[in-house]
């Protein structure tokens, strides 16, 4: 199935994002783990893409990880790796989250950014502002998403997204010039 989205749309959806919220498993992890024979399971997360969601708090965008299926608690600690602190794991109900985080944050739903590749981030997606799906999410996603990554969850989606975001407010140049030249703190 094709998903064609207009760009352009996204772009002014984009604008106005001033809460990026997102799932862990799928979106900042592949849909793959290592387990040892004790049943300690392993993620990996794409550096790249904490960079992506460190560039957004820089340029004053809240980040918020709403993880429904954390069992190991992997996610809070890439969360506190790279000093966020909006984690909430083992979530029910994200849509709840997310309105709780409105109202905490004094912003409306065109404000909320959400990404997502499974079942559960439907409903949180068809609330947000701005709704983007990673390249490998499922199609039902990717139907409601305005923006659909060319990156895999846990493979630069958010790298590519968060990027996204600050090209449309027209803040990429000005970042990359300031981690240029300073490096980021």
């Amino acid at each position: 199935m094709a998903f064609e989205k207009d760009l352009e749309k996204a772009k002014e959806k984009a604008k106005k994002i001033k809460l990026f919220a997102h799932d862990v498993h799928g979106v900042l992890t592949q849909n793959t783990f290592l387990c040892d024979i004790e049943g300690r399971r392993k993620y990996g997360f794409w550096h790249m893409d904490g960079f992506g969601d460190l560039s957004l708090t820089a340029n004053g965008i809240q980040i918020a990880f709403l993880d429904s299926t954390s069992i190991d608690e992997e996610g809070l600690f890439r969360a506190k790796e790279l000093k966020l602190d909006k984690f909430y794991y083992r979530i029910k109900d994200k849509k709840a989250k997310i309105e709780e985080l409105k109202k905490e944050l004094n912003i409306g739903a065109e404000n909320v950014g959400y990404i997502g590749c499974e079942v559960t981030d439907i409903e949180p997606m068809k609330q947000a502002g701005f709704a983007v799906a990673t390249a490998d999410a499922i199609d039902e996603v990717k139907e409601v998403a305005d923006y659909i990554t060319n990156a895999q969850g846990g493979r630069g989606a958010i790298r590519e997204v968060c990027e996204f975001i600050l090209r449309s407010m027209g803040q990429w140049e000005a970042w990359v010039e300031k981690v240029t030249k300073m490096g980021y703190k």
